[in-house]
């Protein structure tokens, strides 16, 4: 870069704690506008920025008036989102800006899962069949009329919170009660008292990592996924590349890719979520940022040498953007969980991580006297493990061995 640029960051966390590294990595002035000056230090990037605004994400207009009171006021050179739920408030603010952004309208169907459905259907991007409630009168006639089995969700989360797998009616009656009292997400988000009802989509699961420039794709991979047994969907494991299904793969891409461009998303990286079903691919969700879970920041990175991280903030910046990334190696990450709910007395097996050559990373988050249940969405894990080799089967097998060599004790 010839001059020093400045990026602003709104709400780093999960994911976007990548954000903010590679853009301080790169010699940017980094700002973070969140709400609270402790986020940082709770999440994780202390160490990655230069100045904090303060302003409460959850409104627009208060990120706007924050940038517009700084010393930074027409001098900020990209504005990047980086916590998935302001991610439409971020590009609307762009906009007003007048900085480079994914088209807020995008940004805010992605974020949406009824206006995506709405958008799917409009296009012929295969996806499940759904009907939008706000009432349990709604849901089971919606469900009846879809058929059992059916998927009941909020319209607006993440990580698999509030998802059920629904088979009959005196299970969704159980559901939309359950569901009715989960009014606060991450940040203080509130969950929007629509929810959809969709058929449930049997076949293995994946997802597909893309970068367009200017509508066009150039990176594209498919991510092979395991999940957790019914009712609920925690993801157990991520593969890159994937090791089944090869010769559907372009088919995944190809519906993927199609509603990408349905939703509008024309630069930038997605993570698009789907099922091989026995009709084909079919969507479950596109979210317009990089793939979560370590796929983006070690999976793709170590896979491909490609960094999706750095080739956004390049492309926020106006900056040329890496178009090459050769197949170096596979990578797997498979997550610990609890068998049972319970208190843990004791953890064993955590030394064969630290000695096996094919582990690149791993992490435990308990510890004796942690409380722990049976997964019901992406919180509930406790750990993982990284590893790699030189095709997707063995990488597969080998985190999921050394995952399943972990044994807890209950007290």
């Amino acid at each position: 870069m010839d001059t020093q640029k400045i990026v602003a960051f709104v709400e780093p966390s999960f994911y976007g704690i990548d954000f903010v590294e590679r853009a301080y990595q790169k010699g940017c002035t980094v700002i973070a506008i969140g709400s609270s000056k402790d986020n940082p230090k709770i999440y994780g990037y202390e160490n990655y920025f230069h100045d904090f605004l303060i302003a409460d994400i959850r409104d627009p207009k208060l990120i706007y008036n924050a940038i517009k009171d700084s010393i930074y006021d027409e001098k900020i050179d990209a504005l990047i989102p980086a916590t998935d739920y302001a991610s439409h408030y971020t590009a609307e603010v762009a906009e007003w800006l007048d900085l480079p952004t994914v088209p807020s309208v995008a940004a805010y169907t992605a974020r949406n899962k009824d206006s995506a459905r709405i958008v799917y259907k409009k296009y012929n991007v295969p996806s499940a069949r759904f009907a939008k409630v706000s009432s349990l009168e709604e849901a089971c006639e919606s469900a009846q009329s879809i058929g059992y089995p059916v998927v009941l969700k909020p319209t607006n989360c993440a990580s698999s919170q509030g998802v059920f797998f629904i088979n009959n009616k005196e299970a969704m009656v159980q559901a939309f009660h359950k569901l009715r009292e989960f009014k606060k997400t991450y940040m203080g988000f509130d969950v929007s008292r629509d929810y959809l009802v969709e058929e449930y989509l049997e076949g293995p699961e994946f997802s597909v990592e893309f970068f367009l420039k200017d509508k066009e794709i150039i990176f594209s991979s498919v991510t092979e996924k395991e999940t957790s047994d019914l009712p609920f969907f925690v993801e157990t494991s991520h593969t890159v590349p994937a090791s089944v299904h090869f010769n559907r793969q372009e088919e995944l891409v190809e519906v993927g890719s199609k509603a990408v461009r349905a939703i509008g998303i024309d630069n930038g990286p997605s993570h698009v979520e789907l099922k091989l079903t026995n009709s084909g691919p079919k969507i479950i969700e596109v979210n317009g940022r990089p793939g979560g879970d370590q796929i983006s920041s070690q999976l793709l990175v170590n896979t491909y040498g490609w960094d999706i991280f750095e080739e956004t903030v390049n492309f926020y910046l106006g900056l040329p953007i890496n178009e090459y990334f050769p197949f170096k190696k596979a990578t797997s990450i498979a997550y610990l969980t609890a068998p049972k709910n319970g208190i843990i007395s004791n953890i064993s097996g955590i030394e064969h991580l630290k000695t096996n050559p094919s582990v690149i990373k791993y992490g435990v988050s308990i510890r004796p006297g942690s409380a722990v249940k049976v997964p019901e969405s992406s919180d509930d894990r406790l750990g993982y493990v990284i590893t790699t080799s030189s095709n997707s089967k063995d990488a597969k097998n080998k985190a999921t061995e050394l995952i399943n060599l972990i044994h807890l004790d209950y007290a």
